[in-house]
């Protein structure tokens, strides 16, 4: 079996998603390079330490970025520029030149890091917009490994994509992979109808393209969750707290908020719902709790600060309006919870509200079902534009612009008898357990180390760093 590098932009960052790559590497083995989320200043012509470790079953090579990369390159082109375009909304993107220069620099720094510890028979598989240049910088040393790409985000549909004043480049960057991952059948269907639009391609099959003297093939796989992962928060001590905690001083009808906080989150209708929820029924007067997880560092930088301020200010009208002396109907908790109390909030919450206005996969709902007792468990409401509404048959679709809707679909959640919310969960307990975050990796990766690929003539040599690596496989 071929050796597998996996290529992510933060390991040092607790998050869902690390634990999914932590496990996927420990099962199979393997290198994931990645930054370390620091920051050191970069000597103009010295190349940058790379920190190599062997972690148990797999080994890791991190390194630092400068704060040009992280804060123009990252947090400026990325956050303020990719994000918008890639999430329907090019009138909030924010490109500058010098942000493109940073974030070239940023992915060739992975690529140098990359090709430092590269063994013959490795696979590359590169994770998301961050590093959508990787691969073209790969191929520019030499390398002729297969080059896989996931995209996490959604991908836009018509010409939005073109919004981004250097669309060509990283198309043509993402067009040195083999293989390339999308989250929905939407995403990879608004890729393909935008790329045959743009360049010359030759359809080989329904998924695979001969396109500038490369194959490259594309497909749909849906992120899962890792299932032993879950079970280790459930048993924390910190999950059984915090859920005691909850259930004891909120009450049954809790109904859990959260996500990032962005211009995609939608926060402003799941309040209006709850406003609307209390004007249609008064039986939740004084019975209801809206957790709104609203952690400043869950957002993107630029931007969380300001929507946070604006989510407080929507809470505290609210509670204004409609709240006594001992009960507020929305409680805005912008304190960082560890991943172990976020699953005990989890855990007590008799709802939970995914409601993205436009989300690539939206894990929260899936660790939010892996969390709930089965013999008791909590419902599910999620949007129509999260990528997960493709598999989570037991949730209820709600529309992420009306607050009518999602009222509802509220009353709906808490006036479901024990029989009805056990077979819900139930459903989508089956369809996740298809589709582990093992299953993502097995399926993706069995395709790219299959992937036929025809190379120009000026990537044929193997890299020289090849011959020489400072790793070695066990």
């Amino acid at each position: 079996m071929s050796g597998l590098i996996l290529v992510s932009h933060n390991q040092s960052q607790r998050s869902t998603l690390t634990a999914v790559y932590e496990s996927i590497l420990s099962r199979r083995g393997g290198l994931w390079v990645s930054w370390n989320g620091k920051t050191e200043v970069q000597a103009p012509d010295s190349s940058r330490p790379l920190l190599f470790r062997q972690n148990g079953g797999y080994d890791t090579v991190s390194f630092a970025l400068s704060s040009g990369e992280v804060q123009e390159g990252y947090r400026d082109y990325v956050q303020r520029g990719l994000w918008a375009v890639f999430h329907q909304r090019p009138d909030l993107a924010r490109f500058s030149s010098q942000g493109r220069a940073e974030y070239q620099k940023l992915n060739e720094a992975y690529a140098r890091a990359i090709s430092e510890y590269a063994m013959p028979d490795d696979i590359i598989w590169i994770q998301d917009y961050h590093l959508m240049a990787c691969a073209r910088y790969l191929r520019d040393a030499g390398l002729t490994h297969p080059i896989g790409f996931f995209l996490h985000q959604p991908f836009p549909s018509g010409k939005v994509f073109e919004a981004v004043p250097d669309w060509r480049w990283l198309a043509d960057s993402l067009l040195c992979c083999d293989q390339l991952g999308f989250q929905t059948v939407q995403d990879m269907n608004n890729f393909i109808v935008w790329l045959e639009s743009e360049y010359r391609t030759e359809r080989l099959a329904a998924g695979s393209f001969r396109i500038q003297g490369r194959i490259v093939s594309m497909g749909v796989f849906p992120v899962g969750i890792d299932f032993d992962d879950a079970q280790c928060l459930r048993d924390s001590n910190s999950c059984g707290y915090m859920e005691q905690q909850c259930r004891e001083e909120l009450g049954e009808n809790t109904v859990l908020s959260g996500g990032h906080l962005d211009d995609s989150a939608g926060l402003p209708y799941r309040i209006s719902a709850i406003e609307v929820l209390l004007r249609k029924h008064d039986q939740y007067l004084n019975n209801i709790h809206l957790l709104q997880l609203a952690c400043p560092a869950a957002g993107h930088a630029h931007c969380a600060q300001g929507i946070s301020h604006s989510l407080e200010s929507l809470c505290g009208e609210l509670n204004g309006v409609h709240g006594m002396m001992n009960w507020y109907p929305v409680n805005c908790l912008t304190r960082a919870y560890s991943r172990e109390e976020q699953a005990g909030i989890y855990r007590a919450s008799r709802v939970a509200l995914v409601t993205p206005l436009l989300s690539g996969m939206s894990l929260m709902a899936k660790m939010y079902v892996a969390l709930q007792d089965s013999n008791n468990p909590g419902v599910l409401i999620l949007s129509h534009f999260a990528g997960a509404a493709e598999q989570m048959d037991g949730a209820i679709i709600v529309n992420p612009y009306d607050p009518d809707a999602i009222a509802d679909a509220i009353h709906t959640a808490l006036s479901l008898d024990l029989r009805t919310r056990r077979s819900l969960h139930a459903r989508m307990m089956q369809a996740m357990h298809l589709n582990t975050c093992h299953d993502w990796a097995e399926r993706f990766l069995a395709c790219l180390d299959h992937a036929p690929s025809m190379i120009d003539e000026k990537h044929q040599p193997i890299a020289q760093s090849l011959l020489t690596s400072h790793r070695t496989r066990y």
